[in-house]
């Protein structure tokens, strides 16, 4: 027995004098009448008093459950895997049977395989962990939540020990508070005793140009070996260093001399032989050679640049130029610039994961950006919903903007069967919606669409088709049999005002593939038949989707398309793949006057999609001219004269947002130049742009090139100092990053709390304090997730008055799991004698007890509640009901008597049926007579006669004539009985 809170046993001797007081105010009651009361208030108060104070029931443990935690890690040799199935076959064999097992398999995650249950065989597992991590700890939590109640608990794990995250020795502390034993079952790791690895290549994060630095390589050997380590810089080869390798731990070192300014690559591959694992052999080590200001410029046609270029170029800042197809596809590479602009580049040109690079690239990194307009550029250009759009100071959705040309957008989206193929997880046609989709959602209130959905034929998507579960991808309930659009009921076209596309977006959610190819003629000739209900005035475009491989109908499409163009109707196309009908689909584009996009990547639909749309519809675009309104009180703005400021020609329409800095406004008050941070990085916007089409009168300007050296030198990465260095070296699993900080003086700098700001290769930012370690030296650490790049920055004036960004790279060139090549049988053994566990045990002593005897509890405060609610109805009935003893017994004889008597007085059935069967005559007998009724109430009742005695007879009853009724007389009849009686037949 014990109780969760105690200290109300505290009330027992107040309750129990509160009784015995009460009880001495019982008046007009027997003694032992009182003694009754007081036992049941005791009793009563005794059980409430018990409630409160938490009384639990505690017992010992007799049944055993125990969990199995089974590593199926990479580091896992074959052998092990066989060992541990055979051990866990063997293990179930000899279960007792009121034991009950569970099974967590676990590898970068846990997983469970089996909840507890009994259990005697091994069956198939099915839990796939990843195997390029093992996480000890999460599989060691999991195993722990699972016991269930009333059961002794016990753990077995069976693992090589080697862990890359988490902490397993933290999780057995938990465990052993708990009072659960593990015991451990190491495992052989999958070397075969002549593995040689590289564990780490280090290199200074910060090099200048020209000097040299030291390279240091870390390979591990599980034998005496003779090999060769090739190193290369950013794949150019610089050296083979030949090694003789020890048992353990062996160092490296070498010297590199930085040649050109630039994030470089640096690779080592270990050659040995034998080599029992390969995949280990690589080594991989990122440092920024520092040197002038470096921009990289990415331009959307030839020469748009070069008025911008010279400019930098004159003013020490080195120019990188790229176009479509050039832009760096490393995200590394990107932290080799200072800055990157973006002149009149369009969003098709890059893929999803550059982008994604970029938007690291100056949150994390602390690297600039600027986008300079174009027809290109913001809306028109694609980035509507990119990562780019999330970095930029200005909102690409126009909010509270009159626009007076109005458009019409029909999309026609290929459901073909073909549409259903995989691109990484996501489905093609899910793609093709979500590009559908981002698209109507750019249209304003005033303009209009329609969706033409294709496969076996073509079909508008209706608004009440997402309230009334239709299928969009059917005729009448059939599939598509080349109906285009002569199912009942369905309009010759269904454009719709853009305050209705949420119904036809929910319809759009629900795409799938059937059917075979695109139907080209007909679902144009529908989107025709649309447009012509649309007046001219109106930007009329169509969009049409198709996958390259598959296309039907494309007879007599030439035509359409020339009579669309006839009637003022443009026609994009964005064709999926490359297949047969691309030239086909190439012409489609170009006699429609649209434009033709061409994709093996289906994620880069969404953008294609939003970048015709503006581009076509010139939606996003204000034409003419206009001399900017600017705020020369900013700092980046007053080295300019602006007194003679030429005019723009135009400019991309964009809304503001809430944090940045608009620094220079249009005419209309439309943001032109703004800027805000972005993480680490400064991002700027300039909705014109800088070339000779809208810019023509700036480029003679003498403030131009000023202008732009202003604009971009301030959004540059802030140069770091001498003084001051990031590093970041792997050790078990753990990144270990160390700041270092001094004066020019070399004081030490202390007193500091830096933030470091770590991108993930997953996309993932996490935001970790730097702690002093000592004078001058800040360090932090976080386990690697995965192999990739880590980058790494932070940013402040670090006691030195002058804001500096100091970044750093940490390149995991394979999983962790690769690196082991032996157990980690100290950490197993410090695990189980924590727990009080055993290392090794046999199979059958899986389900022993524990050796410290496990109880349970049960709540018994409930038990107690009830108990007390019936005393109290006890209680109230002793003092209430006053009944004697000597009562109380005759009361319950009288009741048994009656009980008896009733039994031996049973009547037959057909008497009692036929007495009441008499009752029920006489009821319903009518009198005959008031004299009789008066003779019968007036008979006197004699006493019984004799048995031996004749029944007497009756005396004759004296008969009178009625006298006659003319004498006025009153008669029987005449009495009150009678005429009421005859008042009651008259009424029948």
């Amino acid at each position: 027995m014990r109780f969760t809170e105690p200290w109300y046993l505290l009330l027992l001797p107040v309750a129990w004098g509160w009784v015995w007081w009460t009880g001495r105010r019982l008046l007009g009651v027997s003694r032992a009448r009182r003694r009754v009361i007081l036992a049941l208030r005791f009793a009563l108060v005794l059980l409430i008093v018990l409630a409160l104070a938490g009384w639990q029931g505690v017992g010992s443990l007799r049944s055993v459950c125990t969990v199995f935690v089974l590593d199926r890690s990479a580091s896992i040799s074959d052998e092990g895997r066989a060992a541990a199935q055979q051990y866990l076959q063997e293990a179930l064999r000899q279960a007792p049977d009121d034991a009950r097992t569970g099974l967590v398999v676990f590898g970068a995650e846990p997983m469970v395989e089996w909840l507890p249950a009994p259990r005697k065989t091994v069956d198939t597992m099915y839990a796939k962990p990843n195997p390029d991590g093992t996480d000890i700890a999460a599989a060691l939590r999991l195993a722990s939540a699972l016991f269930p109640d009333g059961y002794a608990r016990r753990i077995v794990l069976l693992t090589d020990g080697n862990e890359t995250a988490g902490d397993a020795y933290a999780a057995a502390q938990v465990a052993a508070v708990e009072g659960i034993p593990i015991d451990v079952v190491p495992l052989p790791t999958g070397k075969a005793g002549n593995d040689a690895l590289i564990e780490a290549l280090e290199a200074p994060s910060v090099a200048k140009v020209g000097e040299p630095y030291t390279v240091r390589i870390v390979v591990h050997s599980q034998r005496h070996a003779e090999g060769t380590i090739a190193l290369d810089r950013e794949g150019a080869p610089i050296k083979r260093i030949p090694v003789k390798l020890s048992p353990g731990a062996n160092l490296v070192t070498t010297t590199l001399r930085a040649d050109k300014p630039g994030v470089q690559r640096i690779r080592a591959v270990l050659e040995a032989q034998p080599d029992s694992d390969p995949r280990n052999n690589l080594g991989l080590a990122l440092t920024r050679v520092q040197g002038k200001p470096h921009v990289l410029i990415a331009e959307g046609r030839a020469g748009a640049s070069d008025a911008i270029a010279r400019a930098l170029q004159a003013n020490a800042i080195t120019v990188t130029r790229v176009r479509e197809g050039g832009f760096p596809d490393r995200p590394e590479k990107l932290l080799d610039y200072d800055a990157i602009v973006f002149n009149d580049f369009p969003a098709t040109a890059l893929s999803p994961q550059q982008m994604e690079a970029v938007q690291s690239a100056v949150r994390e990194g602390g690297v600039g950006f600027v986008m300079i307009g174009g027809e290109n550029a913001y809306q028109p250009g694609g980035y509507y919903g990119t990562p780019i759009a999330e970095l930029l100071p200005v909102d690409l959705e126009i909010k509270h903007r009159q626009i007076q040309h109005a458009a019409t957008v029909v999309l026609v989206v290929d459901a073909s069967g073909s549409m259903n193929n995989y691109i990484g997880q996501h489905k093609v046609a899910h793609l093709a919606a979500e590009a559908s989709i981002k698209t109507l959602r750019m249209l304003r209130p005033i303009d209009r669409f329609g969706v033409i959905i294709s496969s076996h034929g073509s079909d508008w998507l209706l608004p009440d088709m997402a309230r009334t579960g239709f299928d969009p991808f059917s005729c009448d309930g059939r599939q598509f049999q080349g109906c285009h659009g002569q199912r009942a009921g369905q309009p010759p076209s269904a454009i719709f005002p853009a305050s209705e596309r949420e119904p036809i977006i929910a319809v759009l959610q629900k795409v799938y593939g059937t059917g075979g190819g695109i139907f080209v003629r007909g679902s144009l000739e529908m989107a025709m038949r649309g447009m012509l209900t649309e007046p001219p005035d109106r930007a009329r475009h169509i969009i049409m989707l198709a996958d390259a491989n598959d296309c039907d109908e494309q007879e007599g499409s030439i035509q359409v398309a020339q009579q669309l163009r006839r009637l003022g109707v443009t026609l994009s196309v964005v064709a999926f793949g490359d297949g047969d009908a691309t030239k086909f689909l190439k012409q489609l584009a170009r006699v429609g006057g649209g434009q033709f996009y061409q994709t093996r990547d289906a994620s880069s639909l969404p953008r294609l999609f939003t970048a015709d749309v503006s581009a076509m519809t010139r939606t996003a675009i204000e034409q003419g001219a206009f001399i900017p309104k600017v705020n020369t009180a900013d700092e980046r703005l007053r080295e300019v004269d602006w007194s003679r400021t030429p005019a723009l020609l135009a400019y991309n329409l964009v809304s503001e947002r809430p944090l940045a800095q608009t620094l220079m406004r249009t005419h209309k008050d439309d943001p032109l130049l703004a800027v805000w941070r972005y993480g680490l990085g400064t991002a700027i916007a300039f909705t014109s742009d800088a070339q000779p089409r809208w810019a023509q009168r700036w480029l003679g300007w003498d403030g131009y090139a000023v202008f732009w050296t202003q604009v971009i030198r301030s959004a540059m990465r802030p140069s770091a100092q001498p003084n001051l260095g990031l590093t970041a070296t792997v050790r078990n699993g753990q990144a270990i990053v160390e700041l270092q900080a001094f004066t020019p003086q070399g004081e030490p700098i202390n007193g500091l709390t830096p933030k470091l700001t770590v991108g993930a290769p997953s996309g993932e930012t996490t935001e970790l304090t730097l702690s002093m370690e000592g004078a001058g030296r800040y360090t932090a650490q976080f386990p690697l997730r995965g192999q990739g790049l880590y980058v790494l920055s932070t940013q402040g004036d670090f006691g030195t008055g002058r804001t500096a960004t100091l970044t750093a790279a940490l390149a995991v060139p394979y999983p962790l799991e690769y690196r082991f090549y032996r157990q980690n049988r100290p950490l197993l053994e410090r695990i189980a004698s924590l727990t009080g566990g055993r290392v090794a045990p046999e199979p059958a002593r899986a389900y022993d007890p524990p050796p410290a005897p496990q109880r349970f509890t049960r709540d018994l405060w409930t038990l107690a509640l009830l108990l007390a609610l019936m005393l109290l109805m006890v209680d109230i009935t002793v003092r209430r009901v006053v009944i004697t003893i000597p009562e109380a017994v005759a009361a319950l004889l009288g009741r048994l008597r009656w009980r008896r008597e009733r039994r031996g007085a049973t009547a037959p059935v057909a008497a009692r049926l036929q007495a009441a069967k008499q009752r029920a005559a006489q009821r319903t007998q009518v009198p005959t007579a008031p004299r009789e009724r008066v003779a019968a109430t007036a008979t006197v009742r004699t006493p019984p006669s004799q048995p031996d005695a004749p029944p007497e007879k009756p005396p004759p009853v004296a008969t009178t004539p009625k006298p006659d009724r003319t004498d006025g007389a009153p008669n029987a009849d005449g009495d009150t009985l009678g005429r009421l009686l005859k008042a009651k037949r008259n009424r029948n």
